[in-house]
Formats: C-alpha cells, structure tokens, sequence
C-alpha cells in the first residue's frame, strides 16, 4: 500500500509557516512537519516520480531541476550518464507529466532511494535530489580543489570521525527549494543568503578589531573546551564533533611562503544526504589577523558543474589568548541561487572548505614537523560542525558567537 498525504502547496505552506518574516528581516521562523511526507511503502524500477511524490511539478519544481543540468554530451556529467545508463531523453520526454521511472535513470537511483526510503527520507526531498542521486557513484570520489597549491605538508590529522558519534541526522523540513523569483519561494530558498539584506549586518573583509579581539566570545570556549555557545552544554566528544554522522580531515596547503590555505574536508558517513545550507562551523587555526577571510572556497563535486553552487560565507575570526599564534574561526555557509541538490552532502561523498590565511600577519610560523603535527591535531580536534534543522538557518548560533559578518563568494 502507498502512504501518503496531501503536501501543503508553497502559497499555502508560506502562511502557516510564517516565510513572511524571513523577507522582513525578523527572526526565522521554527518549521514543524504537519503530516506526513513519506515515500511509497513498496518501490522498483517502474515506480514513477509522481508517485515518489505527487507534488513533484508544484511546488517542487523537480522537472526543472532535471532539465536545466541534463547530462548531456556536453555537460561534465556525460561520463556518469553512460556508465550508469541514465536515459536522457527519457528524462526530456517524461519527467514533465511525471511518467519519469527509476528504472529510467539507470542503475543508481533505484537503490538509494529504496536506502531513503527505509530510513524515512522525506518524499520531497528525495524527488528534488534525484537528479544527482541518478549520478551519484559507489564510490567515494576525490575533491578538486579551488586553488592547486605550491606544496602540501607532509603532516596531516584524520580522517577521523565525529567523537560524540551522532546518531542517524534526517532534516524532514528540507525546503520547497523554487525555481522562481516569487518573492516568497525565494525567501524560503535563499533565506541564510539574502539575511543581511534584512538586517543590520557587518563585513568580514577586513574584520573590525571588536569582533578579532573579542575575549568574552563564547566561540573561544566553544573550540578550546567543547562548550556549546547557546545551551553551556559539553558539544559531546573530546574531539572532533558534529550534529550528523561524519568523518573530517585536516592538512596545510601552502600557496606561497607568507600564505596557506587551511583545507578542511569532511565525507558524509551516513546513509541519508544532508543540505549544507546554513552549517556553521568552527575551529582553532594558524592566525590570520583577520586581514583576509574573504578568501574562502567550497568543494563538492556532486554538482553539475564545479562553478555552480558556491557559497558566500558569513565568517569571524577571533585570537585566542590562551594559544600562541591561534585564533578559532566561525563560518556560516549561505548557498543562493542554485537548487539544493548543489547544496547537499551525499552519503560516501566529500565536501570541503579551503580558508586562505595571510601567516605573514603574525610571528607564528610552525616551522618543524612536530609543530605542525600539532598544530594540525588542535584544528582537527577543536573543530565542530552545527548543521542547520526546521530551516532556522542557525540563528541563535548567529547571534551567540557574532558571526554577522558577511563575504561573498
């Protein structure tokens, strides 16, 4: 038997869940599912898309999301296409009246979303990301990088996993994602990006002395003792922590003598994808003085394009005292534009952020191994990772660390 229910329409769902104070610039609002969102109990290769999910046109716009990165002949995504038997012009003839079959994506998305479906994947979310979970390989693929580095230290810490282990992380209110410019489909979509257009909101480049020296941030304790910036709890782990299944990695790329790149990659170890929308992390690392975090990239290469869907950032810097040459960075992830399935972690696959970082602005240089050793071991351990749940876009850990200070990409 299929289990369904009746998905408010976006117009509808707007007003009950109250998107009209995103665009106002007033707090976000806390979205509560109000039914189900399931996918079928039962599904093969000739389930439909519309019956995965029968609003998959309105308001989920998912025909579009296939149409406009079809992996063509000329798309980077034709190689997958051919080895996966994604069928192309099923996909054109089909995906708009919702007669699309998983059997006509090929080999890939048959399998993941029966994975979905047993974990209690929103039906929604599932129909908007099957246009890369069709593509999506067994597995785990290497990130390119944004800039290619002069050298790369030899020191490196983890891969290593979240030490609070966090249970299986399943965000149910995943947004409607538009395709449109209606004022209000893009304030669900682009509501982290579009904020400090609303509200009284500060650059990071460069970043005023107040926020870099600020003692009294609760970000210090956050990244040094594994404090919770908001509750005062304990984050759960001596290390490395994280609020969904995941593994992260640290090193050092070197551009030029007086200039690094901290690259932090981190893979998705859980069997269910997460949107990256509105993550904040932090961390301890090499200070910069806050002279250049506007320099910042993202790596995931699940999308259609590595030009498309980065990105800007709302970032601080602030210098811990109780470390020598160490300040612990924030940073707050503000996708636009492009649809979420630009914006998601798979689950096997890696996403990762590069923070260029101007060393000649102090006098730490960490120049033998066992300095870097550790110093690479203090980020790793230091770091945490809040990814954004109901769409609240984090804002409480917005405000608790003063992290309104916006770059772009």
């Amino acid at each position: 038997m299929v289990r369904r229910r009746t998905i408010l329409k976006s117009s509808i769902a707007f007003g009950t869940f109250g998107l009209a104070s995103v665009v106002t610039g007033q707090s976000a609002p806390t979205f509560e599912a109000t039914a189900d969102d399931q996918l079928p109990s039962t599904i093969t290769a000739d389930t439909t898309i519309e019956e995965l999910c029968p609003q998959y046109n309105d308001p989920y716009y998912v025909p579009r999301d296939f149409l406009d990165y079809l992996p063509t002949q000329y798309s980077s995504d034709s190689a997958k296409a051919t080895q996966f038997g994604y069928d192309a012009e099923a996909v054109q003839n089909s995906v708009g009246d919702g007669t699309l079959t998983l059997g006509d994506l090929g080999t890939q998305a048959l399998p993941i979303v029966q994975t979905l479906a047993a974990a209690d994947f929103p039906a929604h979310a599932t129909a908007k990301l099957l246009p890369r979970l069709a593509l999506l390989p067994d597995e785990t693929e290497s990130l390119s990088l944004h800039n290619q580095p002069q050298s790369v230290w030899a020191e490196t810490a983890g891969p290593t996993v979240a030490s609070n282990s966090p249970s299986q992380f399943t965000q149910s209110q995943w947004p409607t994602d538009a395709r449109t410019y209606i004022p209000e489909e893009v304030a669900e979509r682009d509501r982290v990006h579009d904020q400090p257009q609303n509200e009284e909101w500060g650059s990071a480049a460069p970043l005023p002395d107040d926020v870099l020296h600020n003692d009294a941030n609760p970000v210090l304790d956050a990244a040094s003792e594994k404090i919770h910036p908001v509750s005062g709890e304990s984050l759960g782990g001596d290390g490395f922590t994280a609020t969904a299944p995941m593994t992260a990695e640290i090193r050092m790329h070197v551009l030029n003598d007086g200039y690094w790149y901290q690259y932090l990659e981190f893979e998705n170890v859980s069997s269910v994808p997460y949107h990256l929308d509105g993550a904040v992390l932090w961390w301890l690392g090499p200070s910069g003085m806050g002279s250049n975090l506007a320099d910042g990239h993202y790596n995931n290469v699940q999308r259609p394009n590595s030009s498309l869907g980065h990105p800007q950032r709302d970032v601080i810097e602030v210098v811990h005292g109780d470390h020598e040459g160490l300040s612990v960075y924030a940073t707050r992830l503000a996708f636009h534009d492009q649809p979420y399935h630009m914006r998601t972690a798979y689950p096997n696959q890696r996403w990762s952020l590069e923070i260029g970082t101007p060393v000649y602005a102090t006098d730490v240089s960490f120049p033998t191994s066992e300095e870097r050793q550790q110093l690479l071991d203090t980020m790793l351990d230091s770091l945490h990772v809040e990814l954004e749940t109901n769409m609240d876009r984090n804002d409480d850990l917005v405000e608790a660390v003063d992290l309104k200070h916006r770059v772009p990409n």
